[in-house]
């Protein structure tokens, strides 16, 4: 006996799971089951109905294409030499030259999803520390309306989406050999979360570079991506004598805290204490001395987006890992043995 061919999802079968009518399922995945106040029960068995079937619906070719941003909170981080400037807005430019529109949402959706987002052929997720369940969830409920997502800032497991992130692991290796190169070899280390990706890839290539030439860094403690959280963290280390050569801070932000807390410790930079920070944020170059980084080259990435944007591209999951590279400056130096 042949087996029995499987059927493809359809709205029909997302509306018979559910228990509700096909016009419902349409509304729903359309972003619109708001306007017609069908409760928000209602649209999650919908949405669930959805998941569960993997139903993607058709994208919509009416009108021109348009790409849809959320979060832009999060995008104004991201400077002109972070994902936002090098990657996001060539991507919009290249898009706009090919006739798509541009749509902008400030918040980062979680239930609440509009028709805005749930009616573009793309949409943009910038993902910063801390939002990566929500940003998990949102392209999620993007496929299943079939828009395409590009996540910018996070690769995330399980996602058929377009996803750039820096190559953090080769980040931190390249801080490590630096400092080992300067000859540090009493490395203290602040790191940014204990729960956060970026955290945990920058610490693993920093650790590992140390480790293979017999050296161990001290992990101070997780200033929280925050400049007075690290500050209070360097500067609590410093009161209790330690004195390591040169300290490596998980983003710039920190790094700045570290240096307040070594110049109130009468020690100089890099005389005494060398210091490298990671993102090279463009807010932070006029400090002096000034701040040896990581940043991250993104060279046609946007175009590159781009081109997996076209209408007839079936979605896909695609990983961009833009390349480190040590930015030397004045805030770290060959080790010394001179005292303060």
């Amino acid at each position: 006996m042949p087996a029995k061919k499987r059927t493809k999802p359809s709205i029909a079968s997302v509306a018979r799971a559910a228990g509700v009518s096909s016009a419902a399922v349409s509304l729903v995945l359309g972003g619109r089951g708001g306007d017609y106040r069908l409760s928000s029960d209602t649209s999650a068995r919908i949405r669930r109905a959805a998941a569960a079937q993997r139903y993607v619906r058709p994208p919509r070719r009416r009108g021109p294409s348009r790409l849809h941003i959320v979060h832009l909170a999060d995008l104004l981080s991201m400077d002109v030499r972070g994902l936002g400037g090098a990657v996001l807005y060539p991507l919009m430019d290249t898009l706009a030259g090919h006739g798509w529109l541009t749509s902008v949402d400030p918040r980062l959706p979680s239930d609440d999803l509009n028709a805005a987002l749930l009616t573009a052929t793309a949409v943009v997720i910038p993902v910063n520390y801390g939002f990566d369940a929500a940003a998990h969830a949102l392209a999620v409920a993007a496929i299943t309306a079939g828009v395409q997502p590009v996540i910018l800032g996070r690769i995330l497991p399980d996602i058929q989406a377009i996803q750039v992130d820096g190559d953090q692991r080769s980040g931190g290796k390249f801080a490590a050999e630096h400092l080992l190169g300067l000859g540090h070899r009493h490395i203290a280390v602040v790191g940014g979360d204990a729960n956060d990706a970026h955290t945990h890839e920058r610490l693993t290539g920093f650790t590992s570079a140390c480790a293979a030439k017999g050296v161990k860094p001290e992990l101070w403690g997780h200033g929280n991506y925050r400049t007075d959280s690290a500050h209070r963290l360097v500067a609590s280390r410093l009161a209790n004598g330690s004195r390591p050569t040169a300290v490596f801070c998980c983003n710039d932000r920190m790094a700045v805290g570290a240096l307040l807390a070594l110049r109130e410790a009468g020690l100089d930079v890099p005389r005494h204490v060398s210091l490298v920070g990671f993102d090279d944020q463009e807010e932070y170059t006029s400090i002096a001395p000034g701040l040896t980084t990581v940043r991250f080259e993104s060279t046609n990435t946007g175009a590159r987006i781009a081109a997996l944007l076209e209408p007839k591209t079936p979605f896909r999951r695609t990983e961009m890992l833009l390349p480190a590279r040590l930015v030397a400056r004045g805030s770290s130096a060959p080790v010394t043995l001179e005292k303060p």
